[in-house]
């Protein structure tokens, strides 16, 4: 046969081939999928967007997926530590999804050219060796407490998940290691021996207003707060129930001398038992009630001093942790 016969063959097949979406559309047999279809980790469209470029970085880019190497930038070219021109500043950004949720989740335009957004992109991992990582992430928080110029990893999604098998730990402060004190990143002491941990939901700190009901004023609390140490709150309302019980039994106890002397003056028209009974009655109230009470007053001062106090020996809350 002729190469004429086999190139009007060829043409022939590839007029009938239907595309993709034609096949599924009318149930006929789909036995591969085209290169730029998106099923199975084939390509397809991507968004047409530029990474605006730095002398100083590297990138290595697939699709909407790229990993920068160069220096700290969390925004355009001026920003950050590698803007200010610091040595010691290399950072690396895994981002997907540039600009993602700009346009109300459209992305940017096609041929835009883009710098790192913290906010808008969809997703990164970025480490850096000089950064300020709670400013970058725009993250409240008093501002003694923020980061400030010291390595970090950030790590921003829609969704995150820490999982470990057999356990997972969060852990501030130095290290064990054995002959060298540890420092941070930039030689400097660390400060402060258990630097805190702080989990805030919703990204808000500060006060807010709790109702206080219709003959009690609005109360305002702090929405970050220090979270309660376990043991030494279990031991607190254990000693809380013991001083209840000593009040508890105060009570009864004078409920019971009242009673006793009640029924001598009911029974005694001319209350001649009474120079009897009123001395006895009045020693029991002293041995039994007052000294009673005024033991417990004294414990429950203790106690408020022992558990609520910070400079308490057994304060309840944690000095390091808070939540809101």
């Amino acid at each position: 046969m002729t190469q004429k016969y086999w190139d009007e063959k060829l043409f022939k097949e590839l007029q009938d081939i239907e595309k993709l979406e034609q096949r599924i559309a009318t149930n006929k047999p789909v036995n591969a999928f085209p290169d730029d279809s998106l099923i199975y980790q084939n390509d397809g469209p991507v968004p047409k967007i530029s990474f605006r470029p730095a002398s100083g970085q590297k990138v290595i880019n697939k699709r909407d997926a790229a990993i920068v190497f160069g220096k700290d930038r969390p925004g355009k070219l001026e920003s950050g530590y590698g803007g200010k021109g610091a040595p010691r500043a290399d950072a690396i950004d895994i981002v997907v999804g540039r600009m993602a949720a700009a346009n109300e989740g459209m992305g940017p335009q096609q041929g835009s050219i883009v710098d790192p957004h913290f906010g808008a992109d969809a997703a990164r991992i970025y480490i850096s060796q000089l950064t300020d990582i709670d400013s970058n992430f725009a993250l409240v928080d008093k501002e003694a407490d923020k980061s400030f110029a010291r390595s970090a990893i950030g790590i921003k999604a829609d969704a995150v998940r820490i999982i470990g098998r057999e356990g997972v730990k969060i852990v501030t402060g130095q290290g064990e290691w054995e002959g060298w004190g540890e420092t941070n990143s930039r030689g400097g002491k660390i400060i402060q021996p258990a630097p805190p941990i702080k989990f805030i939901a919703g990204n808000r700190i500060g006060e807010q207003t709790l109702p206080g009901g219709i003959f009690l004023k609005n109360e305002k609390v702090r929405i970050l707060q220090p979270i309660p140490k376990g043991d030494n709150l279990v031991l607190a309302l254990k000693e809380l129930h013991m001083l209840l019980e000593k009040v508890m039994s105060a009570v009864f106890n004078i409920a019971c001398i009242q009673t006793a002397f009640n029924g001598t003056l009911t029974g005694e028209p001319l209350l001649v038992s009474t120079k009897v009974t009123g001395p006895v009655a009045a020693q029991q109230i002293l041995t039994s009630v007052t000294n009673n009470v005024y033991q417990t007053r004294i414990n429950s001062n203790l106690w408020e001093n022992n558990y609520l106090e910070p400079h308490g020996y057994r304060y309840i809350n944690s000095e390091n942790v808070s939540c809101t």
